[in-house]
């Protein structure tokens, strides 16, 4: 294409790789038969792929289960499998490989922590609030993205009260807190078995109430949930979820801000979680050092997306590939950023903590993108088949009818679509081939070539790899790597070029 940066499109589906010799695309019978012809036509075997000089050709085997349509044997042919044009190594210009990768949602976390803790293996001597009795932490939290922005025309915030009448009838019969009843969270704190006192609002408490409120309203908790984990042990620290209305976040209440400790045989679940009734705590206790971290995680576009069924499929319907992003901080009642807990709320970071994402290490995580979502294989197949005069008839009040008369109903079945589930799962992997078929004489007087961009899609799950296949097509070739200075020699190369990060 001279005159515009374009390529002609065309899509493979592959789910089995053929690649017998003996026989030819005449035996590319089911669709999802795929396979690498030579000049005759027959297959070739996947370790001569790259001794091809002659030529080759890329087919996969027809979407259609009749060879005619209507009766008409003058309408016949829909069974032939799908070719490319001939492929000759030197007039093919690039390859590359989008691998597979699942999507991860965006992922806010906030450690709220006392201003007195312990040292490791040192006695624990109390804990004191950042947090004033009779005033109110507020939490900011915003929600950006695409999502956000269909369901409300803006992006999403909310401020969060840190300071709400405690909902558990037990804890209150066991927290000391004024009787009005409003400012409950003022607990026992720095107590030891001769002083009882009020010092301010448990850090636990406040990260519970943040937790409950954003999934409680009726907007957040369309977009994400949060949860509240406590420390478990001092060094390295180590967080487990305290459940909402579970007897963890019972004790979580009677111990306020002077926390919780886990007794017994100090193994996840097999532990008995205590509240912390007086301090000093013995240096041999397995006692948290009050260390709160409240995790807003957001939902992935899959669980964001209104997807149809199969049977209803429109190549114009819209599909979500974009994340969320959240944003929080504390503020005061006057929507001032808190300098009173600066240093005590903080966010919780890789760089911060000096561990990875874990189960019991939650941290700030930026949401992935999946790479190539079904809908987008499905339209691309599907817009090959349009110019194969194979039409996807649709918006008619009898499409799904024409749909399957047309041979053309189940071929969105077939390929699968995305879940709505965080997984994301049915995604596809996809090949990539940009090739040029020269034009040696042109009336026009102009020499311009033809490109053609070729994408083999095979499942991300359930389908077949053909790595060792599009790299000895792409050595042969002597397609460069991502740099440009050399021939690429792996398949880590090729998908480098599709946007893998190499470790």
């Amino acid at each position: 294409m001279a005159y515009f940066n374009h390529a002609f499109g065309k899509a493979f589906y592959l789910l089995a790789f053929k690649d017998n010799p003996a026989q030819t695309s005449a035996n590319l019978t089911t669709a999802g038969d795929f396979g690498v012809l030579n000049g005759a036509y027959k297959q070739v075997a996947s370790a001569n792929v790259g001794t091809q000089a002659a030529g080759f050709y890329l087919a996969q085997g027809s979407f259609m289960a009749n060879d005619t349509i209507g009766n008409n044997p003058g309408h016949g042919g829909y069974k032939e499998s799908t070719k490319s044009k001939m492929i000759k190594y030197k007039y093919i210009s690039d390859m590359w490989i989008t691998d597979c990768n699942s999507e991860t949602a965006g992922k806010h976390v906030t450690t709220i922590s006392p201003f007195i803790g312990r040292a490791a293996g040192a006695a624990a001597t109390g804990a004191q609030s950042c947090f004033p009795c009779g005033s109110d932490p507020i939490m900011r939290v915003d929600i950006d993205g695409t999502a956000a922005l269909r369901l409300l025309n803006h992006n999403a915030y909310q401020s969060l009260s840190g300071s709400l009448p405690m909902p558990n009838a037990a804890a209150r019969a066991q927290a000391t807190f004024p009787t009005s009843g409003v400012d409950m969270c003022c607990l026992p704190q720095n107590a030891t078995s001769a002083t009882v006192g009020n010092s301010g609002i448990a850090p636990s408490i406040v990260a519970i109430n943040f937790r409950d409120q954003f999934n409680n309203d009726p907007i957040l908790s369309k977009l994400g949930t949060a949860k509240v984990f406590a420390n478990r042990t001092a060094l390295p620290a180590e967080f487990y979820e305290v459940t909402a209305g579970s007897a963890f976040e019972q004790q979580v209440y009677i111990g306020g801000a002077r926390g919780v400790m886990w007794v017994a045989n100090n193994v996840g679940a097999l532990d008995t979680v205590i509240a912390v009734a007086a301090v000093p705590v013995a240096a041999d206790a397995f006692f948290s050092d009050n260390k709160y971290r409240l995790v807003i995680e957001l939902k992935t576009s899959c669980e964001l997306q209104t997807q149809f069924s199969s049977c209803s499929f429109d190549t114009r319907d819209f599909y979500l590939m974009g994340g969320l992003k959240p944003l929080a901080s504390l503020q005061d009642e006057a929507g001032v950023p808190c300098v009173a807990c600066q240093g005590y709320v903080e966010e919780a970071t890789v760089a911060s903590t000096g561990l990875a994402s874990s189960a019991t290490n939650p941290v700030n995580l930026d949401f992935l993108q999946r790479r190539t979502s079904s809908e987008t294989g499905i339209n691309d197949i599907l817009m090959t088949e349009n110019y194969r005069q194979s039409p996807y008839n649709q918006g008619n009040r009898d499409s799904s009818r024409m749909r399957q008369q047309e041979g053309m109903s189940g071929i969105v079945d077939l390929l699968g679509r995305d879940a709505t589930s965080s997984s994301c799962a049915g995604h596809f992997k996809v090949y990539h081939m940009l090739h040029n078929v020269p034009r040696f004489n042109n009336p026009s007087g102009t020499f311009d070539n033809d490109q053609y961009h070729y994408r083999v899609y095979t499942k991300c799950s359930g389908g077949v790899d053909i790595d060792n296949e599009w790299l000895a097509i792409a050595m042969a070739a002597e397609v460069t790597n991502l740099e440009g200075s050399g021939i690429v020699t792996s398949v880590i190369e090729l998908k480098a070029k599709g946007g893998t990060p190499v470790a």
